[in-house]
């Protein structure tokens, strides 16, 4: 390797540092305020460095958001596709969702920065395209575990209603009054294994593999 190869590389790495040590300021910023209500200053302040620096890596305060909840839901999807694998087809539905609620219980910056955003914030559409890649990815995963619906789209409605189910466990009692983090989670847990349940009874109705009737 020649030294301009090696200076360059330095320069990555440097670079690299400095985009995650500002991605960790922002997490932490984001995670305890609404998104409109956090500024560029509070995640220099937090990173320790001139909020002018920032813009050498990130255009805008919307481009640091993006990217962080960009990295964030990567690592939640790797850890529940490597989970995922290490199950046969009847134990998916039961390991997604103890996944689920455990992670963003644990991960308690994750959790408040994007149910704060998806509240309260607006994006591009530029922004708004990168999370959706994201986002297909995870609703691809929540497919599999739907294997027997007898198509694309009730696969996908099906993922729906249980990504709508496992959020709306996670605001009810996330923050239970009286409860610790992890009575809280056994909990959660709890009402989650009643939800897999009601899943797989409507599944194994004998038209449970079809799509519920809209109503009229």
């Amino acid at each position: 390797m020649t030294k301009k190869d090696t200076l360059s590389k330095l320069k990555q790495q440097e670079r690299e540092i400095r985009e995650d040590l500002i991605i960790d300021a922002a997490r932490t910023v984001f995670g305890a305020k609404t998104y409109d209500k956090v500024s560029m200053q509070e995640i220099a302040n937090a990173a320790g460095i001139a909020k002018s620096s920032i813009y050498t890596y990130f255009k805008n305060q919307e481009a640091l958001f993006v990217e962080a909840a960009y990295r964030d839901t990567q690592r939640f999807i790797s850890e529940l596709e490597t989970r995922l694998q290490e199950k046969d087809d009847t134990q998916k539905l039961d390991a997604l969702i103890a996944h689920f609620l455990e992670y963003n219980t644990r991960n308690e910056v994750y959790w408040q920065m994007i149910t704060r955003f998806s509240l309260y914030g607006e994006i591009s559409g530029e922004s708004s395209r990168k999370l959706d890649v994201v986002a297909r990815r995870f609703m691809d995963l929540l497919d599999l575990v739907f294997s027997g619906a007898t198509s694309e789209a009730d696969k996908r409605l099906l993922s729906h209603t249980l990504f709508a189910a496992l959020s709306g466990i996670l605001i009810a009692f996330r923050k239970y009054p009286g409860r610790s983090e992890d009575q809280s989670l056994a909990h959660m847990q709890r009402v989650g294994r009643l939800i897999k349940a009601m899943f797989d009874v409507y599944l194994q109705q004998p038209d449970g593999t079809s799509t519920p009737q809209q109503p009229s």
